[in-house]
């Protein structure tokens, strides 16, 4: 068989390989972007992005932003391995956290992330609820997982001086 034909056949293979798999949905880490509008990016808001497995998802859900803000929480100070914290009170106003981070191999391999809680220090008294009803709260899948499009590189969010919001919406069986 011809070199050059035998070539262009293994490279043929070789892409349809990688579309029906990437069809299966192979997981893959997705950058993440928070932008804070103008009433937060001027004021000293913390924000922490944690990965959560399966087993301490209704722990994160349940928590009280309130008591998880105060100073020496032990589930905030536990979580430390496994979160990654944005600052705003300065420029610039979006903050990523890049496909390449650490954080994503510890959120993917060590702790077998299925969900991401971003959770918010924003200014003024908000009622303590559970889940996404505590504006200071907000649960997506984990940036690996099959929830989110194939070729979505990266999960935009927005913060305001009442809730957070995911901009970039997973695939509607899961939600």
């Amino acid at each position: 068989m011809n070199t050059v034909l035998w070539k262009h056949k293994m490279f043929g293979f070789l892409v349809v390989g990688l579309i029906a798999a990437g069809c299966n949905g192979i997981p893959r880490n997705r950058s993440i972007s928070l932008t804070a509008t103008e009433d937060i990016c001027k004021k000293s808001v913390e924000v922490h992005l944690v990965g959560v497995n399966r087993s301490e998802k209704e722990q994160w859900e349940k928590v009280s932003m309130t008591e998880y803000w105060q100073p020496k929480n032990p589930l905030r100070d536990s979580a430390k391995e496994y979160t990654h914290v944005f600052h705003f009170g300065q420029e610039p106003c979006e903050k990523k956290l890049s496909i390449k981070d650490p954080i994503q191999t510890v959120w993917k391999k060590k702790r077998k992330a299925g969900y991401l809680f971003i959770l918010a220090d924003l200014p003024g008294i908000f009622p303590d609820m559970d889940g996404n009803a505590d504006s200071r709260r907000l649960q997506i899948p984990a940036p690996n997982s099959k929830c989110w499009e194939l070729l979505q590189t990266e999960i935009k969010l927005e913060i305001d001086s009442s809730k957070i919001v995911s901009l970039t919406v997973p695939k509607p069986e899961c939600e």
